[in-house]
């Protein structure tokens, strides 16, 4: 009777961790359980570097990546999440490869590390370089500050210690040693150089340049 029991058991939490698990724990992807096609609500260690599904909750470890979504809290060395993001990623490096326009769907919270990378983005950067493929909106701070889109602002290290680049355009201000926009729709650029391609008082300035 007891071992029915506990096949039945067994077998209820194996259909449960299918599709969502609590927990989970990776050595180095395969090496994990559960599987990497699980999603996980709960928390998540990586020992070297893990995979899972989608994710919602505290996630630590050496290596940690989501295929999915990533809501929640990552703590570690590389911390990758392929679609949209929404929380915080505190490591080395953080990687986020979602893309959407969307204001639905892009990426919401803050990224801390030497080197954060995202696809469209709002919230905080802050690192030693920031690069954005798409649109930001918020604050960027790090020595090399790069962005298609900014709606915001690009802070150099202490504030004029630093390059900020804007390759579409900006509403909003440049705070750096160099400042580059491709077009400035409204703002501002404080620095040693200005340079703004359409848009600006002049192609380039120093000290200051800018549109209102």
């Amino acid at each position: 009777m007891k071992k029915l029991v506990l096949s039945v058991v067994l077998a209820a939490a194996g259909a449960v961790f299918a599709e969502t698990t609590p927990a989970m724990v990776s050595l180095v992807t395969p090496v994990q359980a559960p599987s990497s096609d699980v999603d996980v609500a709960g928390i998540r260690f990586s020992l070297i570097y893990g995979e899972c599904g989608g994710f919602k909750g505290l996630d630590l470890g050496i290596a940690n990546r989501t295929r999915g979504e990533f809501t929640g809290v990552g703590i570690g060395g590389a911390n990758i999440a392929d679609g949209a993001f929404c929380g915080g990623h505190i490591g080395l490096v953080n990687w986020n490869e979602n893309a959407s326009r969307d204001w639905d769907r892009v990426s919401k919270g803050c990224q801390i590390g030497l080197l954060n990378r995202a696809g469209s983005f709002c919230g905080l950067q802050d690192g030693v370089v920031n690069v954005i493929d798409g649109r930001f909106t918020g604050l960027q701070g790090a020595f090399l500050n790069f962005t298609q889109d900014l709606y915001g602002c690009q802070c150099g290290f202490y504030v004029f210690l630093g390059v900020n680049v804007a390759s579409g355009s900006v509403r909003g201000c440049q705070l750096g040693l160099v400042n580059y926009a491709e077009e400035m729709e409204k703002g501002l650029q404080v620095g040693i150089v200005n340079i703004i391609s359409r848009g600006g008082w002049a192609p380039v300035l120093p000290i200051v340049n800018g549109c209102f």
